[in-house]
């Protein structure tokens, strides 16, 4: 073989090889730990007046209850 300066010829790539794959993994684990936190949670009853935000109803305006479903007086 010949004089390569100090250098291994075959594991250069090797370890570039393992650097890249390695940063590839932590890439998709942050990705698949961004994306199972963005979920949000379901309510167990649907809102009748309102979203479900957060696994809780947010009511429109006028409207009261843990599912919406009470109309609360006049409102414009």
């Amino acid at each position: 073989m010949g004089d390569s300066g100090g250098l291994h010829l075959c594991t250069w790539r090797k370890e570039s090889a393992r650097r890249i794959y390695l940063g590839l993994l932590v890439l998709l684990h942050l990705v698949v730990l961004s994306e199972a936190s963005s979920v949000s949670k379901s309510c167990e009853k649907s809102c009748f007046s309102g979203k479900c935000m957060n696994g809780s109803c947010v009511c429109e305006h006028g409207w009261v209850g843990d599912q919406c479903q009470h109309c609360q007086g006049r409102f414009k």
